[in-house]
């Protein structure tokens, strides 16, 4: 469980990293829409882009091995969260409870991200990706409150 946490938190960091490349050359191309005078660029990163293609889907064929190992089938091992691997009762009631967990904790984060959005107009000028950063705590709160209740009741 340990693993499959850390490789999906991994996946989050590399597809952030992507998403911030995206916005910077989105902001070049809302330059262009502005002033369509030209010359005209539109830079991308490719490094961060390549790195979360590449390492993250490395990442994630070692997570889909591991999980067809256990379910059998494609269908669920490719579009199942890997947290989702219960072998019994016992599993399927932690998973349960884990879920819960998750759940519970999102009413919690939703309107404090919801919140941190507000010092954005504050913070745009040195951090203009900002908003890909609380979008991106969305789902790494949410897989570490079940992560951490899951390994509270395991």
């Amino acid at each position: 469980m340990n693993q499959k946490f850390l490789m999906s938190v991994g996946i989050f960091v590399l597809f952030a990293w992507a998403m911030i490349a995206f916005y910077y050359a989105q902001m070049d191309f809302a330059e262009v829409i502005k002033n369509p005078e030209p010359p005209w660029e539109v830079t991308i990163n490719a490094t961060p882009i390549f790195a979360a293609l590449v390492l993250g889907g490395i990442l994630s064929a070692i997570l889909f091995m591991k999980s067809k190992r256990k379910n059998k089938s494609i269908a669920k091992s490719f579009f199942l969260p890997p947290e989702f691997e219960e072998s019994d009762e016992r599993e399927q009631e932690i998973t349960a409870k884990a879920c819960r967990a998750s759940y519970v904790t999102m009413w919690y984060t939703f309107p404090l991200l919801t919140a941190l959005m507000l010092l954005y107009p504050f913070i745009s000028e040195s951090v203009p990706y900002y908003p890909v950063i609380i979008i991106m705590l969305f789902p790494l709160v949410q897989s570490t409150a079940y992560f951490l209740s899951w390994k509270k009741h395991y």
